[in-house]
């Protein structure tokens, strides 16, 4: 059986009644904040009403997946020092909040925005604009973004090395900015599966300009023919495309 101690179950039944502690919460100690954190995410408990007494500018890492949060949430978050942001899921969120997180966390390197469906260019656009430390971005299932976003992170983020766009409705031209932008050399891992508009075209653009490609998936693309299969005929092996995953139709 496993023991707790004093502190954790204390954390555990503040977490549980948080909200009548509203008031109390933001001069709690960082460490001690920083616990509450881990546990109420983890919980999906952390709220538009309480995230804003609950983070400090200091915290690196903040999973909102499991939570019910919105733009509010977003537009309170100012942490110079966060690294990584996952939201995957979080379908109240828009672009208004994610400029809002791109203009107060300049040092972000990972953003999960999968399945933000209300998500448009504007947001991606800010990331890329203000996100010089952009190395990780998730947009899968983000359905109102278009070639708009690609470009915009093609030519802005330098150190970007993964990149998830699947269920998107890019065409070409984005994954084509993508790959000839400045992240050509840093890209290592790219995913576009099951985007209906890709042909041949953004294939040939990501196994020609971006040498470093390690993981590549672009199966369920329909428009995808054997051609696609030609050209990475060539591209597998040692010190080459690690891992690939396609559909030929």
């Amino acid at each position: 059986m496993a023991l707790y101690s004093l502190l954790d179950l204390s954390l555990n039944c503040l977490a549980k009644y948080v909200d009548h502690y509203h008031r109390d919460i933001k001069a709690l100690p960082l460490g001690i904040k920083d616990k509450l954190v881990q546990i109420m995410t983890s919980r999906g408990t952390v709220t538009d009403f309480n995230i804003g007494q609950l983070l400090h500018a200091g915290i690196r890492v903040l999973v909102l997946q499991n939570c019910v949060v919105s733009d509010s949430a977003l537009l309170q978050i100012r942490c110079p020092q966060l690294r990584t942001i996952i939201m995957m899921g979080c379908q109240a969120i828009t672009s208004e909040g994610v400029r809002a997180l791109a203009d107060s966390c300049p040092s972000l390197q990972t953003v999960d925005l999968g399945r933000c469906v209300a998500l448009t260019d504007d947001g991606v656009l800010a990331l890329a604009h203000s996100g010089s430390q952009l190395e990780v971005i998730s947009l899968r299932g983000c359905s109102a973004l278009s070639d708009t976003a690609l470009l915009a992170l093609g030519q802005n983020c330098r150190l970007l090395h993964s990149a998830y766009f699947s269920e998107t409705h890019v065409t070409d031209e984005g994954v084509v900015g993508l790959a000839t932008g400045v992240c050509s050399n840093s890209l290592k891992e790219i995913e576009m599966a099951h985007c209906q508009f890709l042909t041949d075209k953004a294939v040939t653009a990501v196994v020609t300009h971006c040498p470093n490609i390690r993981i590549f998936n672009f199966h369920g693309c329909p428009l995808m023919t054997d051609r696609s299969r030609r050209v990475l005929q060539n591209s597998i092996g040692p010190d080459k495309i690690q891992q690939v995953s396609w559909t030929v139709y």
